[in-house]
C-alpha cells in the first residue's frame, strides 16, 4: 500500500513466533543464519517450516560475511538475504548481476553520508558496534537517519537499532525511512518475541508512518 510503513520483525527463531508476528501484520521476517549470534537458527533444520510460512511476507536470511556460494544457496531457499557484515561492493555487485534480491545493512554514522553503490534492493541503517552485527537493543541518533535517508532519496532505507514500541513513532517522524525493523525490542527473551509487545510495535509503526 502506498505510504504504508514496512515493519520487518528480525531475529525468529521458532514457527509459533513467525505465524503470531504474520497474524500481527508484520511484512517481513528475519532469520539469523550467522552461527555468531544469539538467535542463530541451522538453515537446514528449519527452512522446511520457514519455506511453509504465507507467502504474504518475505523472508529474510541473515548473513554476515557469506561466501558467494553459500550466499546464492541459502537465496535459492529464501525470498532476499540481507547482508550484515562486511560485504564488499565488489561482492555485492556479483549477486546483483546474479538477480539475487538482497538488502545490505550498513552502520550508522554521521560522516557517513555518501553511500558507497551496493546494488541493494533496500538498505538498513543500523547502531554501528564492534563485537556485534545487529540486535544489540542500543539507538543512534536518529538525526543521522534523517541525513543519510535525505542525503540518498533513490534508496529505500530500513530504520534498524534499538527500536521498540515506545520510541517507534517517534523515529519514524524524525527519520521519514521506507520501514523499521525490530529484534530485541519486541522479546520476552533472547530469541523468544513477545507478541503483545510485537502487536504493539506493529500498531505503533503503522499509526505513525
Amino acid at each position: 500500500m502506498p505510504n504504508r510503513i514496512f515493519v520487518k520483525i528480525c531475529g525468529i527463531t521458532n514457527r509459533f513466533d513467525a505465524e503470531a508476528a504474520i497474524m500481527a501484520g508484520a511484512d517481513a521476517l528475519g532469520f539469523n543464519f550467522w552461527p555468531g549470534s544469539r538467535r542463530y537458527i541451522d538453515p537446514f533444520g528449519a527452512i522446511g517450516w520457514i519455506r511453509d510460512l504465507p507467502d504474504e511476507v518475505d523472508r529474510v536470511a541473515v548473513l554476515v560475511n557469506p561466501g558467494l556460494s553459500q550466499a546464492c544457496s541459502i537465496a535459492e531457499q529464501m525470498d532476499v538475504l540481507q547482508l550484515h557484515g562486511k560485504e564488499t561492493t565488489i561482492f555485492c555487485r556479483k549477486l546483483g548481476e546474479m538477480s539475487v534480491r538482497f538488502w545490505k545493512a550498513i552502520p550508522a554514522s554521521r560522516p557517513h553520508l555518501a553511500m558507497d553503490t551496493f546494488y541493494a534492493e533496500r538498505i538498513v541503517l543500523d547502531t554501528a558496534t564492534n563485537d556485534s552485527f545487529g540486535g544489540t537493543g542500543m539507538t543512534f541518533p536518529w538525526q543521522w537517519a534523517h541525513e543519510f535517508i535525505a542525503a540518498n532519496v533513490s534508496q529505500k532505507v530500513i530504520l534498524a537499532g534499538g527500536l521498540t514500541p515506545a520510541n517507534v513513532a517517534e523515529a519514524i517522524e524524525q527519520t521519514h525511512p521506507f520501514g523499521v525493523d525490530v529484534t530485541s525490542g519486541v522479546e520476552a527473551g533472547v530469541g523468544c518475541k513477545d507478541i503483545h509487545k510485537v502487536r504493539d510495535f506493529i500498531a505503533a509503526a503503522r499509526a505513525a508512518g
